[in-house]
Order: structure tokens, then C-alpha cells, then sequence
């Protein structure tokens, strides 16, 4: 099993009479936090950001801007940052959807250049990047600390599995463990890769990521990954599990990030995709991978792939770099990429001939049993 980042393992889940305590100097304050503060503070505190603490301070926040590195010796991608109006220092209690969830030892009270943000994080300050548009509708305002999670603010999901406890599953099962994770349905191009891995690794754990912005509700990407289960015969080879994380739309270095948490949850190796973590255009081809040969100080391995294309006249899949003629059926039929759009597009159409061989016939009869708003409605 792969050490944790840093060789650290934060814990910082405590009860409500140690809450009570470390609040009780400022119980007429607190800090309201949206969905991806919450999921944020929830990884801070289970360990899945380990080593990090808190929230950046100002410290951190620029050693991640200037060198991509905490502590200054290990990389980091992402500033982990709080916005809050609130100006003064001590420990606060914070609040998510109207229950105090934990609290922060506000240490840090700055500001910072939304310009070079933007180009360091996103690569640009185009305003059709979703981060980009996000960054300018903030207030200027952050705040950093450490942070302590309240035992009862867990997430409640039966798919959740924190660092510790799936580092104990590990150390019992014993083995080498691969991680695969998507926000998205098994579509056949995944179904492929899967394949692919499974020749080289016993088991494969499909790691559903939970965030803000979502193309299907977290229950339909679990429901349809069980049904490949059951209907492939993949149980004793695909399993499921899931954490949260915001939607950062940072490319390459959210897709480090990712490769951090799975190090934390004890993964031996990471499965990066030709697009891992893409935004429409604005990240290259296999830029997502290309990271991963600049920044070193990850443990686990990272499994990198090829874009798998499906044949426009068998249907069948392979990862060739030819456009024009396919290798099994020799035609010179397009070779196209499977777009996870264009299949989303198609489910919300009720359109499912265009899917044939781009999805599972089990998951064709699925989504035809669904109203399109159970399934891709956004929150």
C-alpha cells in the first residue's frame, strides 16, 4: 500500500462538546459555506487533501501559485481557499444548510489577483471557462486556517469511504489496488478501458466522484455501474466506491489532485484518461497525463490511456491512433471518438438508435424506463 502524501494522515473529526470548547469565545459568529466548502472541509478533516490542514492561508496560497508545492517540498495544484466577508481571527463555528457542520481556527485574512489566479489554475482569463466565470463573481475576500469536521456532518452516502477506512479494508484484503474515477455513466469508450486495465490488475474500483455540478445524478451513475456489474459478470472484478470533490474545471491540475486523494484512500495506481478533468476546449490532448511527468512527488502509479474510438461500421473499439480504417473489420469507415456529450444529448433526446455500440444495450433499456429530469437534472 502507497504511504499517505506527504506521509501524514490528517484527522480532524471531533464531537460537538470538543466543538463547543474550541468555539466558545465566538458562539455569536459563524461562517456559512456552500456545497463545495462543505465537501472541501469534509476532505480537509477525513484526510483525503492530506497533509493539508485547512483552508490555505496566505502562506500556502502562494507557494501553490508560485511553485505548485506545500510545505515547501511536496506539489500541490490547487489553492484549497474560503471566501467569507468575516474579518477577524479565532475559531468559528461553520455552517451548511443551516447546521453547524464544524469549525475553523481563522488564522489567514487576505486577498488575492484573480488575474494571475485564473492564469496560473485555468491557463487563461477567457470568460467561457467555468472557473474563470466562477473566480470573477467572488468577492475578493478569503480566509484560511485549520479546520475540524463534526462526527455528525459525515457524509451519509453508503459509497463514501474515507482514507481510514479504506486503508483498513486494504491492509486485510492485502494486494495492489487500481482506482478509475468518473463523474459520468459507464459508457462504452469507459467500458473499454476498464477491459483494458482488468488484463493488467486483478480488481478494478470505480471511484464515483459526487460534486456540485454534475452531468447525472450520483444515483443514476450508481445505479447503471451495478447494473454492468451484475448484467457483465464484473462483481468480483469492478467495485464501487465514491468521495466528494468540487468541480474545480482545472484540467491537468485538478487531475492531479484527484491522483493525490486516491494516493490518501491507500491505491497502488490511478487511471488518467486523454481528457481527464477537461473544460470544452481549453486543456490539450493528454495534457491531463503530461502533469504527472513534471510534478514528482506522488507515490502511486499513474495508469495512462490512449482515446478509445469505436468503429462507425462494426462498432467495435480499439485504441488506435487510425481515423480511417478500422482493424478489426478493415473498412474504411471513420473511426470516432465516444463523446460522453453527444450520448448525454441523445439520453435527454430519447434518441437511442444513435447510441448503438457507444452504449450497453442493459443501460439503453435503462435510460428508455427513465424521464430524462430523474436522470441528467442539475441541482
Amino acid at each position: 500500500m502507497k504511504p499517505f502524501y506527504g506521509d501524514e494522515l490528517v484527522h480532524q473529526i471531533i464531537s460537538k462538546s470538543k466543538l463547543e470548547k474550541l468555539t466558545k469565545n465566538n458562539k455569536k459568529y459563524t461562517i456559512n459555506l456552500n456545497k463545495d466548502d462543505y465537501i472541501n472541509l469534509v476532505n480537509i478533516c477525513v484526510g483525503l487533501y492530506s497533509p493539508l490542514k485547512g483552508f490555505c492561508d496566505y502562506r500556502d496560497y502562494c507557494s501553490i501559485i508560485e511553485k505548485n508545492k506545500i510545505n515547501n517540498n511536496i506539489n500541490w495544484t490547487i489553492p484549497i481557499l474560503l471566501n467569507s466577508s468575516l474579518k477577524k481571527k479565532g475559531f468559528f463555528r461553520l455552517k451548511y444548510k443551516s447546521k453547524i457542520v464544524g469549525a475553523l481556527n481563522v488564522e489567514s485574512i487576505f486577498k488575492i489577483n484573480k488575474k494571475l489566479f485564473n492564469l496560473k489554475i485555468f491557463g487563461t482569463n477567457n470568460n467561457n471557462h467555468p472557473g474563470v466565470a466562477i473566480v470573477a463573481k467572488r468577492k475578493n475576500l478569503f480566509i484560511g486556517g485549520k479546520t475540524y469536521l463534526l462526527n455528525s456532518a459525515l457524509p451519509t452516502s453508503s459509497y463514501f469511504c474515507s482514507p481510514k477506512n479504506m486503508r483498513i479494508f486494504f491492509k486485510k484484503k492485502g494486494g495492489s489496488y487500481t482506482a478509475f474515477s468518473t463523474r459520468n455513466i459507464c459508457h462504452s469508450g469507459h467500458a473499454f478501458i476498464h477491459s483494458h486495465i482488468l488484463k493488467k490488475v486483478k480488481i478494478l474500483h470505480v471511484v464515483v466522484i459526487q460534486s456540485t455540478f454534475y452531468k447525472y445524478r450520483p444515483k443514476i451513475v450508481f445505479e447503471t455501474y451495478e447494473i454492468i456489474r451484475k448484467k457483465m459478470n464484473l462483481k468480483n472484478k469492478i467495485k464501487i466506491i465514491s468521495i466528494f470533490m468540487p468541480t474545480f474545471f482545472a484540467g491537468p491540475k485538478e487531475a492531479f489532485l484527484q491522483a493525490i486523494m486516491m494516493q490518501n484512500l491507500g491505491f497502488n495506481n490511478f487511471v488518467v484518461g486523454r481528457d481527464h478533468a477537461g473544460v470544452k476546449d481549453f486543456y490539450g490532448k493528454y495534457e491531463s497525463q503530461k502533469i504527472f511527468n513534471n510534478l514528482k512527488s506522488l507515490s502511486l502509479n499513474i495508469f495512462k490511456t490512449k482515446e478509445p474510438r469505436i468503429c462507425t461500421n462494426c462498432k467495435k473499439i480499439s485504441f488506435t491512433k487510425r481515423i480511417n480504417r478500422c482493424k478489426y473489420c478493415f473498412s474504411k469507415a471513420m473511426l470516432v471518438g465516444i463523446d460522453g456529450k453527444f450520448i448525454k444529448k441523445k439520453i435527454i433526446q430519447r434518441d437511442f438508435l444513435k447510441l448503438d455500440g457507444m452504449l450497453n444495450p442493459y443501460l439503453i433499456s435503462y435510460f428508455k424506463k427513465k424521464k430524462v429530469f430523474e436522470a441528467v437534472a442539475k441541482i
